[in-house]
């Protein structure tokens, strides 16, 4: 865990603190403690095989020892509110105005943050149970305080105020503690987490840092606040400048590609901004190019044609073919999608009963919808991504593709070999030196 070196504000040193103000732990001072700390398996015992020597238990010196457990508890609870406050007081003091609301019972007293009570005192056989105890409850009783706080204007817990401030000392100690998967998806009165504010905050130079470590810790990137927004969907409405890692980290972690912004796919929003990089790793991740606005036109056709090459060369999944029914026309010449003789056809093995080709018009890369004038057989079907076939009986070798898609695999095949002929010089070289 890291230490937090802020007016004497040290994480280690409350934990340090909080084990010594337990009058039990091995740790602590007095006398108590050695006897705590002396017992053994055999003490722990001596319920389920009593020796004649052992005192009844209601004589003077069980009562006396019931006793010593009872303040042993009283003295516990003490630490802990004693630990609470110098925890509170150290993140306030960093202008976080966090405070408890989950560890005060009806009478306004500090419960216990671990599950202890007074009534677990009648429990207590021996000493050397709570001295266990004790020493393994300092953690739970911190994340307890942690999961506890919150600031009073909009219920924001010590992790969001952290995201916010981009404290990532603060950050990276409470992500440090047992309680931080619990901590991690916690919601504030608005229905945020601190991926939604990590997402929000791009302008600050940690925020992949941020947005990295709590994604790595377990964040939500489903988890929708009020307005309905996921994390992903507050990046793309606050950024600025086309900066795509942070995209592509919440789209390996399950963030949607074809995620809505006020009823368009983010899609369009990226593409209105001219944030290429963006629109790339949408579409690698499979954002549809057939996705529609609210004027019933497709991202691909609301493209500039920069932009549309951009997301042809981005395709790493074979997208869904697009069903005549969308479209009517070439979507290139806009002509029509059948020549006179390909309806004729079609018409005569109908009545024949034979079988018609399905998707005739469509691309076989981006699955649109083109004219045969337009779609001709590819001659570079090898740079097609590795699993692309749709169906395992496709003869790539006949497959035809619309010209920006054919354009698009002659220069990944291009790569694909001054790739492969790299290789092979440097496994020459290589060789030469061996």
């Amino acid at each position: 865990m890291l230490s937090i070196d802020e007016n004497g504000g040290d994480m280690a040193a409350f934990r340090r603190r909080v084990e010594y103000a337990y009058i039990d732990s091995p740790r602590g001072g007095g006398g108590d403690s050695a006897t705590s700390s002396s017992s053994g398996p055999n003490d722990r015992d001596h319920d389920h095989d009593r020796s004649p020597e052992d005192p009844p238990e209601d004589s003077p010196q069980a009562r006396q020892r019931l006793h010593k457990s009872a303040s042993v508890v009283l003295s516990r609870g003490h630490a802990e509110e004693l630990f609470q406050k110098n925890f509170v007081g150290m993140l306030n003091k960093r202008g976080y105005n966090v405070r408890d609301f989950a560890s005060r019972d009806s009478t306004g007293s500090i419960a216990s943050l671990s599950g202890w009570g007074l009534g677990s005192l009648n429990n207590l056989n021996d000493s050397s149970e709570t001295s266990t105890s004790s020493i393994t409850s300092t953690t739970s009783s911190m994340s307890s305080v942690i999961l506890g706080l919150r600031e009073p204007n909009h219920g924001q817990g010590p992790l969001h105020i952290a995201v916010r401030k981009g404290d990532l000392q603060v950050l990276d100690a409470l992500l440090d503690t047992e309680c931080a998967e619990d901590i991690v998806n916690l919601q504030d009165n608005n229905g945020n987490t601190a991926l939604h504010f990590a997402a929000g905050s791009w302008r600050r130079p940690q925020c992949a840092a941020i947005v990295s470590r709590l994604l790595a810790t377990g964040a939500d990137v489903r988890i929708k606040n009020k307005r309905g927004l996921t994390p992903i969907a507050v990046y793309m409405l606050t950024i600025k400048i086309d900066n795509a890692p942070i995209v592509a980290r919440l789209l390996e972690h399950g963030s949607d590609p074809d995620t809505e912004l006020d009823g368009e796919a983010m899609l369009f929003t990226a593409l209105r901004r001219n944030l290429a990089a963006i629109v790339s790793a949408l579409v690698a991740f499979g954002a549809s190019l057939s996705s529609l606005n609210q004027d019933g036109l497709m991202c691909y056709e609301v493209a500039t044609p920069r932009l549309r090459r951009i997301m042809i060369r981005s395709i790493r999944k074979a997208p869904p073919f697009l069903p005549p029914t969308q479209r009517s026309k070439c979507m290139r010449c806009s002509g029509a999608l059948l020549s006179p003789k390909r309806v004729v056809s079609n018409f005569l093995k109908r009545i024949l009963g034979m079988r018609i080709t399905n998707h005739q018009s469509n691309c076989y890369h981006c699955g649109l919808l083109f004219c045969s004038q337009c779609l001709k057989p590819t001659q570079v079907a090898d740079a097609l991504p590795p699993g692309f076939a749709r169906s395992r009986i496709d003869d790539l070798a006949n497959v035809k593709t619309c010209p920006l898609c054919e354009a698009a695999l002659k220069e990944r095949q291009q790569k694909m070999h001054a790739r492969q002929s790299l290789d092979e010089h440097n496994n020459m070289l290589f060789g030469l030196g061996a």
